[in-house]
């Protein structure tokens, strides 16, 4: 039987005999769905505009943040959705013009500032902020309550939830990796343990080398990348070159030695949605090669 159409049984089966009526959201904020359900949304992420479409509610968006590559002064989104604003900005004028009802966010992307703002307009604000990968497809139970599409939202949370579960069983078992997440080179950053992005590259079997820290985007030095003797080291494929050149100069680190610079498809990974999820199997996939291999010795 093919996967996909095994998924799709597995969410019929485990779907809910009812509809969600109420929850707290990423803000602890309580949550019923009204009588007459929100029609005019603003949605603050691309990611989050994603869930939405594969809802099949996109109609009910009015405004987006700005989702090109390329900041600009672009009034529509790729997605097609008139834009309010930049990554982390949006011009208050603009949201109040379209008369949303609903505010969709992620309450990193948006400053405390302006989110107060918002609330004083007197729209409700909707936190969407999971802290862990499971707690992922719940979120489109919430989004299809108030979109009036349960009964999908239901289908589609149950298919990731079966997927991430398949994926936890098919690759967390096995032999381990000291790994480090490149984010970027200079300065030299990478992600917290507790960042969802993390929690994906554990699931694949690679231990991130990255002290505990609150930060979520700590700046790393080095010297703490050779001391763990990190084995592998996951770049964007933008950056892959520079970084093979860079970490190749240090002839004692183990990721050098095995040559394991591994490009990853960072553009879905740090999409904290379905794609996120989605690229999980491509890339236990690409780590598994180094997972495999004998422990390179250290060189003196």
């Amino acid at each position: 039987m093919r996967r996909g159409l095994w998924l799709g049984l597995l969410a019929l089966l485990a779907l809910p005999a009812y509809a969600l009526e109420s929850w707290q959201d990423d803000q602890g904020q309580a949550w019923a769905v009204p009588k007459t359900l929100p029609s005019r949304w603003i949605v603050l992420g691309p990611h989050l505009v994603d869930m939405v479409h594969e809802l099949g509610a996109a109609e009910r968006i009015v405004g987006v943040q700005d989702d090109h590559p390329t900041p600009g002064r672009h009034t529509r989104s790729l997605s097609g959705h008139a834009v309010v604003g930049q990554s982390g900005s949006i011009s208050e004028e603009r949201v109040r013009a379209l008369a949303p009802d609903l505010v969709v966010f992620w309450p990193t992307g948006l400053s405390p500032v302006q989110q107060r703002r918002l609330r004083r307009l007197g729209v409700p604000l909707l936190a969407i902020a999971p802290e862990t990968l499971e707690a992922l497809p719940e979120r489109l139970r919430w989004l299809g309550a108030l979109a009036g599409r349960a009964p999908q939202a239901n289908a589609l949370a149950d298919q990731e939830a079966a997927a991430l579960v398949q994926a936890r069983q098919r690759y967390t078992p096995g032999p381990r990796l000291r790994g480090f997440y490149q984010v970027w080179q200079q300065p030299l950053f990478s992600l917290s343990k507790q960042h969802l992005v993390s929690q994906a590259i554990s699931l694949c079997g690679v231990d991130s080398i990255v002290p505990d820290a609150t930060i979520e985007a700590p700046v790393i030095n080095v010297e703490a990348v050779l001391l763990a003797r990190t084995e592998i080291i996951l770049v964007s494929a933008p950056e892959h070159a520079r970084a093979t050149a860079f970490w190749r100069r240090f002839s004692r680190l183990p990721a050098a030695q095995s040559q394991a610079i591994v490009a990853v498809d960072d553009a879905a990974l740090t999409r904290p949605g379905l794609s996120l999820l989605r690229a999980i199997p491509a890339l236990c996939q690409t780590v598994m090669p180094w997972r495999n291999r004998p422990s390179v010795p250290v060189s003196p």
